[in-house]
């Protein structure tokens, strides 16, 4: 929650300070005495993490197409591994977003991910409200880059993102903010 840092208020922003939400769960004979993770856990994981601890039946993840034509579906990962270990490999991005002039004559939306190495990164890229999808076009004047160093720079007051040694980063970053979610989850599928 921003008490005017970035020049804002509230939490309407990419900001790491916005997005960030501290994550405290009780699972009866798994949590006692406690525990700390640094791994990366999304709210979308939580119902998958309750329903395995619970013992239910897992929710399938949702298709890739048309995702609304099925009963009930998941995008998140149960992390109940990282409660009996909390150093087991998990996650290396989170994801995140957060539009830019809403209902203006050109819609933006930001993309961003926190990865397991500390850096946040940020797309603005063109975005169609009618459907709510993007190609990650950028051609509209307000599209572009945000990277920040969470190691040297917590604050996110410094945007590496143009400077030249940062350019193949960004590049690298970028494809891995577009394959989403789901090249996240396949890569801790098969570790």
């Amino acid at each position: 929650y921003k008490l005017g840092q970035h020049g804002a208020w509230c939490k309407h922003t990419n900001f790491q300070t916005d997005t960030n939400t501290p994550l405290m769960i009780r699972i009866p004979g798994r949590t006692e005495g406690g525990l700390v993770s640094d791994a990366l856990v999304e709210h979308i994981d939580i119902m998958a993490t309750l329903v395995e601890a619970a013992g239910l039946e897992n929710v399938e993840t949702c298709p890739e197409e048309k995702p609304w034509t099925v009963r009930r579906c998941t995008e998140g990962q149960s992390f109940l591994k990282l409660i009996d270990n909390p150093d087991a490999p998990w996650k290396n991005a989170s994801y995140s977003q957060f539009p830019r002039d809403p209902g203006a004559p050109r819609s933006y939306m930001g993309y961003s991910m926190t990865t397991d190495k500390k850096l946040r990164f940020t797309a603005w890229v063109d975005f169609n409200e009618t459907t709510s999808t993007t190609t990650f076009s950028m051609n509209g004047p307000r599209c572009g880059f945000e990277l920040y160093d969470h190691n040297i720079d917590p604050d996110e007051n410094t945007n590496l993102a143009y400077r030249s040694e940062y350019k193949e980063m960004v590049a690298k970053l970028f494809g891995q903010l577009k394959a989403g979610w789901r090249a996240t989850a396949n890569a801790l599928l098969s570790s």
